[in-house]
Formats: structure tokens, C-alpha cells, sequence
């Protein structure tokens, strides 16, 4: 009998460690800084990856950034395709799709992925070059 209560605190313990350690791997996913996200660019296994739409990427883009669109139906099927290895560092407009998008990575398997903070919105305020 006594060892058996002595399990429940156990149990209630390790229940606890668990779900904090879930909840601190869904937030490995990091929002970085103009700065840091420029920096972080210039690494050889870094990738950019601008996650809107085809239109929108016409307005604009980022130098050297794979435009796969979170909203197509094939976002899933398209990320499959990348190297799960590299470093990923995601933008949208304004940073919510990037975030689900970044999610998403991450429940695939991918262990590097950054969020610009602001999206490419923040750095073309920032006065940050973009491509047509």
C-alpha cells in the first residue's frame, strides 16, 4: 500500500516533466532579429524561405530566398523535399504564416528553423534590400 502511494507523486512528477519538455521542443522554433537573420543568412547551410504567395513574392522577395507558398496545397509535399539538415530561416509578410509554416516544419522533422521577426515587411522598413 505504501508503495503505491508513494508512485502517484511520482507519476504526477514525471507527467509534469514531460509536458515541459513537449512544450519546450514546440518552442525550439526561435523569432530572430533583422540582424540575426541577416548574419545567420550568409551561412552556407542556411536557406531562405519565403513562404507567401507567388503574387506576393512578385512585389518583392529576399536575395536568394525558395518561395514555397504555405497557403498551396502542396506546402506539406514541398518541404519534404528539403534537406532536413540545413538551417532554415522563414519570412512572410508579417510573420503569422511563417509561424504556422515553421510549425509545420517542425512536426516533419526539421531541427533549424528561424523566424524573421516582422516578416519582410519589418525589413523593407528597416531599409533592408529586396528583389523584384
Amino acid at each position: 500500500m505504501k508503495t503505491k502511494l508513494l508512485l502517484i507523486p511520482f507519476a504526477v512528477l514525471l507527467f509534469v516533466f514531460s509536458a515541459s519538455a513537449q512544450e519546450a521542443l514546440q518552442d525550439s522554433i526561435q523569432v530572430i532579429s533583422i540582424e540575426k537573420f541577416e548574419k545567420m543568412s550568409t551561412k552556407k547551410k542556411a536557406r531562405i524561405l519565403d513562404v507567401r504567395t507567388p503574387e506576393e513574392v512578385s512585389e518583392g522577395h529576399l536575395t536568394g530566398a525558395l518561395n514555397i507558398n504555405y497557403l498551396g496545397e502542396t506546402f506539406a509535399e514541398e518541404i519534404e523535399k528539403l534537406d532536413k539538415k540545413k538551417t532554415y530561416l522563414l519570412y512572410c509578410r508579417s510573420g503569422s504564416r511563417t509561424r504556422k509554416a515553421a510549425d509545420l516544419m517542425q512536426d516533419a522533422g526539421f531541427k533549424h528553423v528561424y523566424m524573421l521577426e516582422g516578416g519582410i515587411t519589418a525589413w523593407k522598413e528597416a531599409g533592408k534590400p529586396i528583389e523584384k
